[in-house]
């Protein structure tokens, strides 16, 4: 990913596999459009540039009617943290974590994804990003709020918020160690599958590839409501973080899938030509690969949106030993 300061330099940053060249472009205001390398307490607006991803392990599987939204939301994902660091003084000790996420899909034909003649060329995707800084201690905030619009091929079709916390490496250290410690000395709240859990269907979770299933077969479903483990071994590598901590890739396509297997199961909405149109996601903590995660959904009543196409809201919530790790809703709507 090449960052774009608006001048003739420019730094790079690694990319996802698969993901290809993407350009983020500070757009600096007139204040400081001579001090590009000072970093200010006000707002700063950013342009994330490049095309959708054709060969990605992840977002490139499955039936294809849809470009995966993830693409949006994990791009800014990995740009938050180092926005904060280059553009707003936070220190680089300072690890960067999204706390709050939440995404509207405004027009859903910009999301379907239209087949494409050898030599057309890649789909662009322009993501305008604004940033506020949050709880601003001596000049330098403890966090960023974002504000993102996604524009699909020259359409607006998306519009989405996020909240990043970063922390004190110290105190961040010590609140692992303390969960850690702490877990194993309450037994009382353990929470295992009975045996190992089966993978979900690929078909019910919108996925082709075995390795791209992190759900399991449910459970427990029954009115309306399911309950399955989120799968941390045998996944695809594109999951695997490097601090032995569920990852936020990891952790929102868990969310997706459970979605689109509650809504299928309930209400009978075909996961091949459904997505998540709108979701909201609060993240309460970490959570650990070792230790088995659960997934609960509850589904709403069947409705149909502006367009009299069939939609379902979820409720979820993730688990582990009885500790919340996140919450979300969404809705998932099945396309014509």
């Amino acid at each position: 990913m090449t960052i774009d300061h608006g001048t003739a330099m420019s730094h790079t940053v690694p990319a996802g596999p698969g993901m290809g060249t993407c350009h983020l472009i500070h757009r600096p205001s007139p204040r400081d459009h001579y001090l590009l390398d000072v970093p200010g307490p006000g707002e700063e607006n950013f342009a994330l540039a490049g095309e959708m991803p054709v060969a990605h392990p992840l977002f490139n599987d499955g039936p294809g009617r849809f470009h995966d939204v993830q693409i949006a939301t994990e791009t800014v994902r990995e740009v938050g943290e180092f926005i904060g660091h280059r553009y707003f003084g936070v220190p680089d000790d300072r690890p960067g974590l999204f706390f709050r996420l939440a995404l509207e899909l405004t027009d859903l034909s910009g999301w379907r994804s239209p087949h494409r003649l050898p030599g057309e060329g890649g789909i662009p995707v322009t993501t305008h990003i604004r940033v506020r800084p949050a709880n601003v201690v001596d000049e330098v905030p403890r966090g960023l709020d974002f504000h993102i619009e996604i524009l699909i091929d020259g359409m607006s079709c998306g519009t989405g918020a996020a909240g990043l916390v970063f922390l004190m490496p110290r105190l961040y250290r010590k609140h692992l160690e303390h969960v850690r410690r702490a877990q194993p000395a309450m037994p009382e709240l353990d929470d295992f599958p009975d045996g190992p859990p089966r993978p979900a269907t690929c078909a019910e979770v919108g996925r082709y590839l075995p390795e791209n299933v992190v759900i399991s077969e449910p459970t427990d479903c029954a009115r309306g409501r399911l309950s399955t483990w989120v799968l941390t071994e045998g996944v695809s590598p594109v999951f695997v973080g490097g601090d032995g901590q569920l990852t936020g890739l990891h952790l929102m396509e868990s969310l997706r899938q459970a979605s689109l297997l509650a809504a299928g199961r309930t209400h009978g909405l075909s996961a091949e030509r459904s997505m998540p149109v709108s979701c909201e996601v609060n993240f309460r903590g970490q959570a650990d690969l070792d230790v088995p995660l659960r997934c609960f959904a509850v589904v709403g009543a069947l409705g149909r949106d502006a367009e009299g196409r069939p939609s379902v809201p979820v409720t979820l919530t993730v688990t582990q030993r009885r500790r919340t790790v996140a919450e979300a809703r969404t809705l998932v709507v099945q396309d014509f």
